[in-house]
């Protein structure tokens, strides 16, 4: 193609002299030749500058023809390379801007010794450096001590590995950019020929907000799951409740008119009555559960100031947390924002929360002596999904047993308890997910068996209008 172009263009300069000379040589002879002639004629007149006036004429008419042929020429071709150069330019402004604002790490490398040849700004910024500072060093020096973890096709990946090959798609690498933060990002290269010099083209992609709305979608996917399989069990538990109330009331109060009929028993007979009255209670309490849960009340939303609620609520635990030896701490940040829900609702949510923090600490083994601590801490956040407005975040922390890590993708599921043997009913946690969820809010949970657990509320905060009290 190149050679194609290169003879093109000696056709046509070739083709352009010969039209100019043409042109030159007839303009020459029919305008410009009679006057210098004559001119030539009047001032070297006579026999004896007949060689002279020859002389003249011949060299300024091939002069002038050469000139005039040769400066038309030499214009055309400066201009013509003119606008080449202007055109390189242009081009290599653009793809340099494009290099340099590209949203990916792009970086040029010697194929023979992997030095850097040359790197654009989001290539220093993903290794944590200035690019300029990073060119003619080995690309594997720079990579290998900031790669945490490496994967491909599920399996571990070096540096080393990595550029054995010629090629590479897309293979996931953490890297530690600095001492106290790590990048997620895919790392790719191919490699080429340019001027007889092989290169590899490397691409380095951060892959963190792709990471990042990867698992905020997983994480939306599993509320939705646990919406929609809250709602499947809270019509069958409904349904189930009202099946089961009105033979258990009948038990029970059969039970009681056994208990109360003066007869004389057995202690054993009495014993067993007394059981019937108590495990048929124990039941009642499990169905009112069921029906709460599966209950769709009215909402009455109102503008609530949360540290009063939490105050209210932590009140009726108070006095028994300090006799089972728990330390109460309550830390309310004094710009906590209000919220607009169901007063009556939120608080339940609190003494859900309060009285499984309670159970988890009473069941600590206190041999080590380690203090049993109980902490609510309420503030301000910003909100990870919504950029327009602030939330109330709210956290219930305690250092008793601990949840099991292979248990914890299940706490919120109805009738799953850790406590069944104590009389946990599995519900608690249950309704208090839906409850949140209904007020526009999230509730998740960590914890770390034997150390620790916490729950988390975030709830949409209201900027206006004055609190109602609760």
């Amino acid at each position: 193609m190149k050679k194609r172009a290169n003879l093109k263009l000696i056709i046509f300069f070739t083709l352009l002299t010969s039209a100019l000379t043409a042109t030159v040589i007839v303009t020459w002879e029919k305008v410009l030749r009679p006057p210098f002639y004559g001119w030539v004629e009047r001032n070297y007149a006579g026999n004896e500058n007949i060689d002279v006036r020859w002389k003249i004429e011949q060299r300024v008419e091939h002069f002038f023809i050469s000139m005039t042929v040769d400066v038309v020429v030499v214009s055309i071709l400066l201009a013509i390379v003119d606008r080449q150069q202007r055109r390189l330019t242009e081009s290599e402004q653009r793809y340099r801007a494009l290099f340099e604002h590209a949203n990916d790490g792009i970086a040029v490398v010697h194929a023979a010794d992997f030095k850097l040849i040359e790197a654009n700004s989001k290539f220093g910024e993903i290794l944590g450096s200035d690019a300029r500072a990073l060119t003619g060093r080995d690309v594997r020096d720079l990579l290998r001590p900031q790669v945490l973890t490496g994967n491909r096709n599920g399996h571990s990946l070096s540096i080393a590995s990595l550029f054995a090959e010629s090629e590479a798609d897309e293979v996931e690498l953490m890297l530690g950019t600095t001492p106290n933060e790590s990048r997620f990002v895919g790392v790719s290269f191919n490699t080429i020929t340019a001027n007889e010099e092989r290169l590899i083209i490397l691409l380095v992609r951060d892959l963190s907000t792709r990471k990042r709305l990867e698992e905020e979608r997983q994480e939306m996917q599993r509320q939705l799951y646990q919406s929609a399989k809250l709602a499947s069990l809270g019509e069958l538990s409904a349904g189930v409740a009202h099946e089961i109330n009105n033979p258990l009331n009948g038990v029970i109060n059969f039970a009681q008119l056994l208990k109360d009929e003066p007869t004389s028993r057995t202690a054993f007979e009495r014993q067993m009555i007394d059981g019937i009255i108590a495990e048929g209670g124990r039941i009642a309490e499990i169905v009112r559960g069921l029906l709460t849960f599966a209950r769709h009340d009215e909402n009455e939303p109102r503008n609530i100031q949360l540290d009063e609620l939490i105050s209210t609520s932590i009140a009726l635990f108070g006095r028994q947390l300090e006799k089972d030896g728990v330390r109460i701490e309550i830390d309310l940040a004094p710009d906590l924002p209000r919220v607009r829900a169901d007063a009556s609702r939120l608080r339940q949510v609190v003494v859900n929360m309060v009285s499984n923090a309670h159970q988890a600490l009473k069941s600590k083994n206190s041999v080590s002596g380690e203090e049993k601590i109980f902490r609510i801490a309420a503030r301000r956040g910003e909100s990870a999904n919504d950029n327009n407005g602030a939330i109330a975040q709210i956290d219930f922390y305690d250092n008793g047993v601990g949840i099991r890590r292979e248990d914890l993708p299940r706490v919120f599921d109805p009738f799953f308890t850790t406590r069944r043997e104590t009389g946990g009913t599995g519900l608690g946690l249950s309704i208090s997910f839906g409850i949140i969820r209904n007020e526009g809010g999230t509730l998740n949970v960590e914890s770390e068996q034997g150390r620790y657990t916490r729950f988390r509320v975030e709830l949409p905060a209201v900027e206006q209008g004055k609190p109602t009290h609760v």
